[in-house]
């Protein structure tokens, strides 16, 4: 396993926090991250150039908030079940994730009346992960950075590695506004990217 640098671990901090407001529909913070980034940088987005509010606020409720003909589910549950068999999986999964984040400290689902396994929780609690892990090498605590580097890479490999392909594959023939596809292409090319994890 690579040890990130406290750079790679700032970057890797900046993405998972631009796909947790992404996630969450939280347009508001989008627009303040972007506005703050260089023109350079905003060109590394591919889904960046296609964002017009009004439009992505609509296609995001339609696509991951109000069930009906274009829903495609935000959760980790929705995709780890799909045969008899992964029911009890799953809920020792979801039982499990709730015990990392009770061990964290990390109450945001609670907070803001999400399910532990929307993807937007799960990548805001990898935020806070990547946040611990940053303050960790800063201090020189490389037995907290090494356990917070072993969560991180658990929670990609255990709930989003799995669900990649079933969350395209869901959204091949739902999706048409480029905001929102481009968005999903790069989501699921970032999660699977190594530099990521490590």
């Amino acid at each position: 396993m690579k040890v990130q640098t406290l750079e790679e671990l700032q970057g890797s901090l900046a993405l998972a926090n631009i796909m947790s407001v992404i996630w969450l529909g939280d347009w508001e913070q989008y627009e303040n991250i972007f506005a703050e980034m260089p023109e350079t940088l905003k060109n590394e987005f591919p889904f960046h150039p296609f964002y017009n509010r009004e439009e992505v606020e609509i296609w995001y409720d339609n696509h991951f908030f109000i069930p009906g003909s274009f829903f495609i589910p935000p959760y980790f549950s929705s995709y780890c079940c799909q045969n008899k068999g992964a029911v009890e999986d799953s809920k020792k999964s979801l039982l499990c994730l709730i015990g990392h984040y009770e061990k964290m400290g990390y109450y945001f689902p609670l907070e803001n009346n999400l399910y532990p396994d929307h993807l937007g929780c799960l990548m805001v609690f990898i935020s806070s992960i990547l946040q611990e892990q940053i303050k960790a090498v800063q201090s020189k605590n490389t037995k907290l950075s090494v356990e917070m580097s072993a969560l991180k890479n658990e929670l990609l490999s255990e709930y989003l590695y799995p669900i990649l392909a079933p969350l395209q594959k869901s959204a091949e023939n739902l999706v048409k506004h480029p905001f929102i596809k481009e968005f999903l292409n790069y989501f699921c090319h970032v999660v699977e990217k190594e530099e990521f994890l490590s």
